[in-house]
């Protein structure tokens, strides 16, 4: 079986399809009669080549040529060119090649000739036959039945035809008539149902509007636009002949059908294009649906630009929701806000807060006790406030911008054809900054933000922003203000990112830079103000890691540590936003947190001196939480403050004291330094300033514990040696010693019994200035002695060398140098009288009589004996030991001479 030959060369194609050429235009209806695809007819037409008529061997392969070159190459082609045909065919043949090649055609056309002669011999006698019978019937014919007087056959017929026509006239001619009625009928439904898109157009816009297709009303529209302006006739087609009177008429009427439907459909767009510029004014909708609606807008005849409408509404909405937000932010401030307490009750309401506040930080859990402390229902108000204004803000801003943005570089332009406005581009950039602007200024106006150059009030005035919570305490200040500040820093983070203008990033930064400083303003007054009650948090619990100390220093540690950490973040130091590298504090912040923190921290000092005061307002054990009782063992051999009477003067003066050793010895050096190191800075005069204070109000209140000691102690010395009845020269020998001695011994010793029960380590300190005290008041009053006889200078002697062994622990080396003189004073002061020639046997008995005395009250004494640590046979027990004997044999070489 053959194969099937599917190709199809471009003449076949022209002349099948009636074209002109393989890519046409439009519609064409084209005759090849004369053409070259009318010319290349045959069974080599078309076919892929034909043999040579040169007889070289040459194959005339056609299929790669075009239409103009095969037409020229191909013998049964009307436009054969032999030079063609030899250029394609023999483009190499030699002139011996071509000489054989016309030996050959010649030889080929007389074999043809020769052919068609032997044809003609060999059948000449059947065309002779043939032309004798044409001849013959020609001439029959016509002397019969095409006889001229017949018409040559034809009458008869004609005869027939005549009467068959009027017969065929009455019979069908009324069904013709029916016939052509209807198919003028039928034509005219063929035009209504060619033009059935264009009458039903205003049907499906209408059902499109309704659904929400409004690309496809548009498509619609368009298309109907188009068959409006370009083929009415096709619409309506007029049949009647042209610049008669019925068409006139046809054309008249057929204006008034179209114009009809066209009105209805200009309605219908008009009514879409009003309900697009109601959507365009929506706010909320996505902004790929109005990025959509303003290109629909465009598409279609407006008077004005669309896209100028949605910005108009833009910018009003979101100003009037922006100050709307706001307003209602103030008002549910407004009802949230207490009114402020006095003074007097302000500085226990704080207090109280920070009892909760201080020790969840401690903990670890300030983000449970921290935003909900005193005044947090009017804090969570102003950073709803601020959260309400940015969200509504940017729920609209970016998607404004981004059209504005699409605007400005040319995006909503019909057909890349520029839009003539009477209102310039750039208005579209000044709203969004009115919107900014507008952000910037209820901002600043709720908290009274101002330049930093400009305000810079002291961190300790007396009154805060009057929107912002009087009894809140810094640290849920500070919360709260940080909160507000990341909040405000985000939204200048994503609005600087719009890249809107170079006005806008200078506005948002001055807002950022205001809030920060106005923020650290009221954290400053907030800081000073807590700290000057800050002593009500005293609850005189032993510290857990300090021995000796209230766990009141490590609440005001963390306390500084946490708000200075804040004002920190606030100054710059690190961005609220953790995202954000950290930044160099600028120097104004520094000075005015530096400034803070040395007010804080003198108002702790303070706050210590009124702790130590009678009728202080923190006496009362019941206000002080049960967990506040240390465990004995946790801190050495302290007693629990749930033993001690808080309520008593000294013995707050004595912890407070030992509270100032540890300030002086780690606390405040420990806190400056943290404070420099993370500023970067060297406060060495204030430091030095602070430290002056310290020791000048830990001396003040040493001695005022101190003093009335003192008077005490020597009102007996006083007594005992100046007494009425007591006579220096006329006193016997000594056989005791005086119970004046005794009763200020014991004095000392419940003064080291108080001590060593509250602060072990003030003991040295405390007796070491009473013994210097006591025998400076032994001293001025021995002075007032005249002279003193044998007894009266054994007995002075005696009775100070048992005060001086007894307390010889505590005594300075000031001490021991006035004691000195106070036995070279009663020395020089005896006056020897006859029969005082036994001093060595009488020195030996006062030596009997302090011997035994010393033992006797070894037990009574033994607090004032000299601890032994690990043995007596330590470095620091053996030294101490090495000193009384020294001081006991010098006080006996004083008393021999």
């Amino acid at each position: 079986m053959d194969r099937l030959n599917f190709s199809v060369d471009e003449a076949s194609l022209l002349r099948t399809y009636r074209i002109s050429s393989l890519s046409p235009t439009k519609w064409e209806d084209v005759d090849h009669e004369d053409s070259l695809a009318g010319q290349l007819v045959g069974p080599s037409g078309s076919g892929e080549g034909e043999g040579d008529p040169l007889g070289l061997g040459a194959f005339v392969d056609v299929r790669d040529m075009n239409m103009e070159s095969r037409a020229a190459v191909l013998l049964t082609s009307k436009s054969f060119d032999p030079k063609a045909f030899l250029s394609a065919v023999h483009p190499n043949a030699t002139y011996q090649d071509l000489a054989a090649g016309i030996t050959h055609l010649r030889g080929s056309i007389d074999s043809r000739s020769e052919a068609i002669r032997i044809l003609v011999e060999d059948n000449f006698d059947k065309f002779v036959a043939v032309k004798a019978s044409t001849d013959a019937l020609h001439a029959e014919m016509r002397e019969g039945l095409l006889s001229e007087s017949s018409d040559y056959a034809s009458r008869p017929l004609r005869d027939q035809l005549k009467q068959a026509a009027a017969k065929a006239d009455q019979v069908f001619l009324p069904v013709l008539e029916n016939a052509s009625k209807a198919h003028k009928l039928r034509t005219t439904l063929g035009v209504f149902e060619r033009s059935k898109f264009f009458f039903n157009l205003p049907a499906s816009l209408i059902e499109s509007i309704e659904a929400g297709r409004y690309e496809a009303a548009l498509r619609d529209y368009k298309k109907g636009k188009f068959m409006m302006e370009s083929r009415a006739g096709q619409l309506l087609p007029i049949s009647a002949p042209k610049d008669s009177r019925s068409a006139i008429v046809a054309e008249q009427q057929q204006r008034r059908i179209l114009e009809k439907v066209w009105g209805t459909v200009e309605k219908a767009m008009g009514e879409m294009r009003t309900l697009l510029l109601s959507q365009l004014q929506e706010p909320g909708r996505p902004i790929e649906e109005q990025e959509k609606t303003i290109e629909i807008l465009l598409e279609l005849s407006m008077p004005e630009d669309p896209v100028w409408t949605y910005f108009d509404a833009q910018h009003k909405f979101i100003l009037e929701q922006m100050k709307k937000t706001y307003q209602a932010a103030v008002d549910v401030r407004d009802a949230n806000a207490a009114s402020s307490p006095g003074s007097e009750l302000l500085k226990p309401l704080l207090a109280s807060q920070l009892r909760t506040c201080i020790p969840a930080l401690k903990a670890g859990k300030q983000e449970q006790a921290i935003p909900q402390s005193g005044g947090h229902e009017v804090w969570k108000a102003i950073f709803d406030l601020v959260k309400n204004v940015s969200e509504m803000m940017m729920s609209a801003l970016p998607n404004f911008w981004k059209i504005a943005k699409g605007f400005l570089d040319g995006k909503y332009r019909k057909n890349g054809a520029v839009i003539t406005s009477r209102r310039s581009p750039s208005q579209v950039r000044t709203m969004a900054l009115d919107v900014i602007k507008l952000y910037v200024s209820l901002l600043s106006e709720f908290f009274l933000l101002s330049d930093m150059a400009v305000a810079a009030p002291s961190p300790t005035e007396e009154s805060s922003p009057p929107l912002l919570p009087d009894d809140s305490n810094s640290l849920t200040t500070a919360y709260y203000l940080m909160k507000i500040l990341t909040e405000i820093q985000d939204n200048v983070n994503e609005i600087n990112s719009m890249e809107i203008s170079t006005e806008m990033s200078t506005s948002l930064k001055g807002l950022l830079d205001s809030a920060k400083w106005g923020f650290e303003d009221v954290l400053m007054h907030t800081w000073v103000r807590d700290a000057r009650s800050l002593y009500y948090l005293e609850t005189w619990a032993l510290s857990s890691s300090e021995p000796y100390t209230t766990e009141y220093l490590s609440d005001v540690q963390s306390f500084q540590r946490q708000v200075t950490t804040w004002a920190f973040k606030f100054a710059g130091g690190a961005e609220a936003s953790s995202r954000l590298a950290r930044r160099p504090v600028p120097n104004e912040f520094v000075v005015k947190i530096t400034r803070a923190f040395l007010d804080a921290t003198y108002a702790f000092l303070d706050g210590f001196v009124y702790l130590a005061e009678e009728g202080s307002p923190v006496t009362d054990a019941e206000n002080f939480p049960a967990t506040g009782v240390i465990d004995a063992a946790a801190t050495g051999k302290l007693h629990p403050l749930g033993l001690l009477d808080t309520s008593d003067v000294d013995t707050r003066t004595l912890l407070v004291v030992s509270n100032f050793v540890y300030l002086k010895r780690g606390l405040i050096p420990s806190m400056i330094t943290q404070l420099e190191s993370a500023f970067s800075i060297t406060i060495d005069t204030d430091k030095a300033t602070l430290m002056t204070v310290v020791e000048q109000l830990d001396q003040s209140l040493f001695e005022k514990f101190l003093n009335p000691k003192v008077a005490i102690a020597t009102g007996k010395l006083r007594t005992g040696v100046l007494g009425p009845e007591m006579d220096w020269y006329e006193t016997p020998q000594p056989t005791e010693i005086r119970p004046y001695v005794f009763d200020t011994l014991m004095y000392l010793v419940g003064v080291h019994a108080q001590i060593s029960d509250i602060a072990p380590p003030l003991l040295d300190r405390a007796l070491n200035a009473l013994v210097e005290n006591l025998v400076e008041e032994a001293l001025r009053c021995f002075k007032q002695v005249k002279r003193f006889g044998m007894g009266g200078m054994l007995r002075a002697t005696l009775e100070i060398e048992f005060m001086h062994q007894t307390l010889s622990r505590y005594v300075t080396s000031n001490t021991a140098k006035m004691l000195s003189d106070l036995y070279t004073k009663i020395s020089q002061a005896y006056a020897r009288r006859p029969g005082d020639e036994n001093l060595q046997s009488n020195l030996d008995g006062v030596k009997r009589i302090l011997n035994e005395t010393r033992r006797r009250t070894r037990v009574e004494f033994l607090c004032f004996r000299v601890t032994k640590e690990k043995g007596a046979g330590t470095e620091k027990g053996e030294k101490a030991e090495r000193r009384e004997k020294r001081e006991r044999t010098r006080t006996s070489g004083s008393a021999t001479r």
